[in-house]
């Protein structure tokens, strides 16, 4: 009697829907890494929880220490556009400040964020609990080097 040879089953027929079923866990993956990391940018530039529970924007006040008339209303501008509440803009209290000076009030590890995101190399934790503002930005010689919309002189 001769032996009946068993059919082996093409392995490409097992196989067959792996690779798009990886191509799509791959993408999928991709698409909420994004949407996740969209989600904290969003969060810091415009929300931030207050005592109550409820949400509210980062607040800045720009105080201009470079003596440059109308400046401080121009860096207000920049920082609207990237969503920040500037709810003060005045002169400092001298105008030779060589360089810009981001001061943390409340908030400090999103003012450091802040401070990368526009540009700022000097950043300063000063927390005071009592202050209005989350933080002050006040303008220096340097100010042309901060990532906001100036007007053309």
């Amino acid at each position: 009697m001769a032996a009946k040879r068993k059919k082996k089953r093409s392995s490409r027929r097992r196989n067959k829907g792996v690779g798009f079923g990886q191509k799509l866990v791959v993408a999928l993956s991709f698409v909420v890494l994004v949407l996740c990391a969209a989600s904290a940018t969003w969060s810091f530039f415009v929300r931030y929880g207050d005592d109550q529970g409820g949400r509210r924007p980062f607040s800045i006040e720009v105080l201009n220490g470079t003596g440059r008339a109308g400046l401080a209303d121009e860096a207000k501008k920049g920082l609207l556009h990237l969503g920040i509440d500037v709810i003060e803009v005045g002169n400092a209290d001298h105008f030779d400040y060589e360089e810009s000076i981001l001061i943390a009030r409340k908030r400090g590890a999103d003012v450091k964020k802040l401070g990368e995101k526009i540009g700022c190399r000097n950043v300063v934790v000063q927390i005071d609990e009592n202050a209005i503002e989350d933080a002050s930005l006040i303008l220096g010689a340097d100010y042309r080097r901060l990532i906001l919309e100036w007007d053309d002189d």
